[in-house]
């Protein structure tokens, strides 16, 4: 169906109209000679209604009606009695008249199956010309908001300098890493490129950006992680937690004016029923662990605050222990559904 489409609204040359018209003509008669002995009367124009057929889907629309009045004249002529006459008696008139009718139907149709192509193709350009448009207006928009964002992590540093209480500034810096690593994931989940996501790929930028912003260049990250296919709504509530945690790491991780050595692992587990897939993210600090009688329940960080209830969001369980070698380790499990697309595919 769609070749024939294709095949209706296709351009052709001149030349080739004349071409195609000229064979049609001159096959359709040569082939209605050589059956002249073996079909009965009454068949005159047999083989010449798939050479007005052809070259109106083939060609165009006049050599169409070209090929069926002169395929007519030549019937009319050689093959309904009196032979070699233009007699029109009242038979000669009647199977002309069924041939008109039939070569004027089928001019008919194509000329309405050609206008409804057309009228489609218009249909589709103008659909998807509007889906461009939406889809660069989504993406100036995202992306303005991602500038403000910024622009607004900006405003916070440069205060942030000007502020001599230590617990002010902390608190500004941690304000401004947690709007840089929203605006980060703003950009990344609303890139027009973006189609699959993978866990890994993500992580690794996100909390790279996450050091930049909070380590001050004495913090070093050991990241590694398995592929994971994440869906985009999983993702800003992964990202987010994994930048809190981190950001913890590094505010209570460092021991004794040491570089803060942060490493952050993810590990898939495996299937996890309805089509899920389990994983863990594990992040360990060396710093001096965990205060006594810590419960995560009861502390009052914003930080493992907005953490413990993104995990909510994820279906999964996070926790902070003392690390038998010494430090904090935090660990969240969890479980995604894959993409959207993979299961369309």
């Amino acid at each position: 169906m769609r070749a024939l489409g294709a095949a209706l609204m296709a351009r052709r040359s001149l030349r080739y109209e004349i071409t195609f018209a000229l064979s049609a003509i001159a096959i359709s008669t040569w082939l209605r000679h050589a059956l002249d002995t073996i079909l009965p009367p009454g068949f005159p124009f047999l083989t010449f209604f798939p050479a007005a057929m052809l070259t109106l889907v083939l060609s165009s629309l006049r050599s169409g009606i070209v090929v069926g009045v002169v395929c007519g004249v030549i019937a009319l002529h050689s093959f309904i009695e009196p032979v070699g006459r233009l007699t029109l008696d009242p038979g000669s008139m009647l199977a002309l008249g069924f041939y008109t009718l039939i070569i004027g139907t089928d001019v008919v149709f194509i000329t309405a199956a050609r206008r409804a192509l057309w009228q489609r193709m218009r249909a589709e350009a103008r659909a998807s010309h509007l889906a461009h448009a939406r889809s660069l207006m989504f993406s100036e928009l995202q992306h303005r908001i991602s500038n403000n964002l910024s622009t607004v992590a900006a405003l916070l540093r440069l205060q942030s300098q000007q502020i001599a209480d230590e617990t002010a500034r902390h608190a500004l810096m941690a304000a401004q890493s947690r709007i840089r690593s929203i605006s980060l994931l703003q950009r990344r989940l609303h890139a027009p490129d973006m189609q699959d996501l993978d866990a890994a790929d993500y992580l690794r930028d996100v909390l790279s950006d996450v050091v930049e912003v909070a380590g001050a260049g004495d913090v070093k990250l050991d990241f590694s992680a398995d592929s994971l296919p994440l869906p985009h709504d999983s993702a800003v509530p992964l990202g987010l937690i994994a930048s809190e945690l981190v950001m913890n790491a590094i505010e209570h991780g460092a021991a004794d004016g040491r570089v803060n050595h942060v490493t952050a692992r993810l590990k898939v587990d495996g299937p996890a029923g309805q089509g899920r897939t389990a994983a863990t993210l594990e992040i360990r600090d060396r710093g001096p662990g965990l205060p006594e009688g810590f419960a995560l329940e009861r502390s009052d960080s914003l930080g493992l605050i907005v953490a413990r209830q993104f995990a909510t969001a994820l279906n999964g369980e996070l926790s902070l222990n003392r690390h038998p070698q010494g430090g904090t380790v935090a660990r969240l499990g969890f479980a995604v559904s894959p993409p959207q697309d993979s299961l369309a595919a």
